[in-house]
């Protein structure tokens, strides 16, 4: 879209040139940001694991009673967390996998705050062998954007 606002606008490689040099800090902030978000993207599509967005893990875990698993931190688990939520926070995942053993059967939806920390563990826990392995697209944010309800400690 910008590409194409600067050649429609008549702005030529040139005065993308002369800005990109004026700006270069800005520059540099933009490329490596869409590069972090292209090696997140492309991480996420090779783990396996599937997205879902607040209405679709809603519905997993009316439908098929869902797992929430919150990789927060115990403070942030306890001022809010989805509905049910089990609190295990990245650093110990490894160590309570076990205690997951339980929940096997049932598909697992693995969260934190923004969605950037929780594919790195559900495709922990997906390795695991938990086949049903989803994380929460926006983590809880995009869950309290969506105006679900929350729970507290």
């Amino acid at each position: 879209m910008v590409v194409r606002f600067i050649f429609d606008y008549g702005v030529g490689m040139e005065r993308l040139a002369e800005f990109i040099g004026n700006h270069w800090l800005l520059s540099a902030a933009t490329a490596a940001v869409v590069i972090a978000l292209l090696v997140l993207e492309i991480r996420r599509l090779r783990s396996g694991i599937t997205s879902l967005e607040p209405g679709a893990a809603t519905q997993l875990y009316n439908r098929e009673n869902a797992v929430f698993l919150d990789i927060r931190s115990e403070a942030e688990f306890r001022k809010q967390h989805l509905p049910g939520a089990i609190s295990t926070p990245a650093d110990t995942l490894a160590a309570r996998l076990q205690k997951l053993e339980r929940f096997r059967d049932r598909p697992i939806v693995v969260y934190c705050d923004t969605g950037l920390r929780s594919s790195k563990a559900a495709a922990q826990v997906k390795q695991a062998g938990f086949e049903r392995t989803y994380e929460l697209r926006g983590g809880i944010n995009a869950w309290l954007n969506a105006g679900y309800p929350v729970e507290s400690k």
